[in-house]
């Protein structure tokens, strides 16, 4: 069933290779190697309030040391043979990002900036394209702007266009930009044509703007994330902002299990740990088949959400992190593999592998692919519309 939906889903998404989930027969490589030898990670007393700046401590959430129970019992729902109940022993904190990485966080850091694909509403489209007209049939306008941008905005408001992005969005504020510069009597003259003024015109391309800057970024390969910790850990290397000791890069298999978790041993680490629907996550919960527990409201939003506290459109977690099941799936350290028998400290996953992990399912998914205990492997170069990833802070991988 789930290799069936993977095959449709990848319909969907923009991939630069046909992977689905495999077996693994490479080793599971245990917590410590033996040489060199390793030393036990201090923080000192400054780095120690690094950690309490309110730069981290307003985006991340710090994960104590403890143990948990990792995979599925064989009797939960949706459970893939690759689950294999197990203890695992995390022994050093980490600290995990509230949110996932959104494309102003990329954008901020990235050499090659990306905006994802989206679709205003009808109603959206109703407000902007009167301003969009009249403008544009001014002869000042007809002069004065670029052909390019005329086409990034007919890509946001004509609806036989499909999908635009922000590009489109941030040329319709430069024209509203431009308006705001013209003589008091033209205002006067186009206003009686539009629904909105200059003010509110401006209010809402900005508002649109900033949700399409807040929604995951997509489209990522795992070098490319990788890439991303690197050059954060760079950057605030300069500005001495995080202890010495530690580095941004991605969670490892376990770490992201544990924190999504929370404490919760049930198919989700939300609520009760026995319900997950699109009411709860953002989801494929469609149908009834596709929710795990009972739901009388079936919900399939088909499309990205943002990200953040403020918007409160889905509960967090018992420790404070937001989506970790649904909107996009995350990439994790580890190559994937067979989990290990018996108990573990610290995994990090086997030495060698040709796939990397994805965890907490995605906005094209059912509920069943967005359990806490549910793994997908791809090639690392895979990238599409439903992969992206959020950041650790943590001690390096050993």
């Amino acid at each position: 069933m789930k290799l069936i939906y993977f095959i449709i889903v990848t319909i969907f998404s923009a991939s630069c290779s046909d992977e689905v989930k495999i077996e693994s027969s490479v080793n599971y490589r245990p917590a410590q190697l033996p040489f060199p030898p390793i030393k036990n990670f201090e923080l000192s007393k400054k780095d120690k309030q690094k950690l309490d700046a309110p730069a981290i401590k307003t985006k991340f959430v710090k994960i104590n040391p403890g143990e948990f129970m990792m995979g599925s019992k064989k009797q939960e729902v949706g459970r893939d043979n690759d689950e294999a109940l197990h203890k695992v022993q995390i022994s050093e904190i980490f600290y995990i990002s509230k949110f996932e990485t959104t494309v102003r966080e990329w954008n901020a850091l990235a050499p090659m900036k990306q905006y994802n694909l989206f679709r205003l509403k009808n109603s959206e489209k109703e407000l902007i394209k009167p301003l969009y007209n009249t403008l544009l049939n001014h002869p000042s306008f007809k002069k004065e702007l670029p052909s390019f941008m005329k086409e990034d905005v007919e890509k946001v408001i004509l609806p036989e266009e499909g999908s635009g992005n922000l590009f489109g969005l941030k040329s319709m504020i430069n024209l509203v930009d431009y308006w705001n510069r013209l003589g008091q009597n033209f205002k006067k003259k186009i206003a009686g044509d539009l629904t909105l003024s200059v003010s509110e015109y401006s209010s809402l391309l900005n508002t649109l703007v900033d949700n399409q800057d807040q929604l995951p970024i997509n489209q990522i390969s795992y070098t490319q994330a990788v890439a991303y910790c690197h050059k954060l850990t760079e950057e605030a290397c300069k500005t001495d902002s995080i202890p010495k000791k530690m580095i941004y890069r991605l969670p490892t298999e376990a770490e992201w299990e544990y924190a999504c978790r929370a404490g919760n041993q049930g198919v989700c680490g939300l609520g009760d740990g026995k319900t997950l629907s699109g009411l709860i996550a953002n989801l494929d919960g469609g149908k009834k088949e596709y929710i795990i527990g009972v739901e009388s409201t079936l919900i399939n939003r088909g499309k990205l959400v943002p990200v953040g506290n403020k918007l409160k459109r889905f509960p967090p977690n018992s420790w404070g992190i937001f989506d970790m099941h649904g909107n996009v799936m995350e990439w994790c350290y580890d190559f994937y593999a067979k989990y290990p028998e018996g108990e573990v400290v610290n995994p990090i996953g086997s030495l060698h592998g040709k796939k990397r992990v994805l965890r907490g399912g995605s906005f094209l998914r059912t509920a069943h692919d967005c359990r806490s205990a549910n793994r997908e492997s791809v090639d690392p170069s895979w990238r599409g519309s439903e992969i992206g990833f959020r950041v650790v802070l943590g001690f390096p991988l050993r």
